[in-house]
């Protein structure tokens, strides 16, 4: 008789476990559907996030390239304009 007792109990901790678990899925599906909300919103593929993430890096590294070359523009002006100053 205390087998069947026990097997209820166990059956009944299951029940409640896999509840638990259910809500705690039910939550990261909601969290993730937010994420992908937000994304979409920011205008990124949630889908194709590594497209995404290759193409800002593109666009980044171009961006970083033409600073740098309107930075070397500038430093070469500078120096044409200092050295003019020194010859005066």
């Amino acid at each position: 008789m205390q087998d069947i007792k026990v097997l209820v109990e166990k059956k009944t901790e299951l029940e409640r476990r896999k509840e638990r678990l259910l809500g705690k899925l039910e939550s990261a599906k909601n969290s993730l559907q937010e994420i992908d909300n937000r994304l979409t919103s920011l205008g990124f593929n949630p889908d194709n996030l590594e497209d995404e993430i290759n193409k800002l890096k593109q666009e980044r590294d171009s961006m970083l390239e033409n600073f740098e070359n309107e930075v070397s523009k500038a430093e070469e002006s500078l120096n044409r304009i200092e050295q003019r100053l020194k010859e005066i």
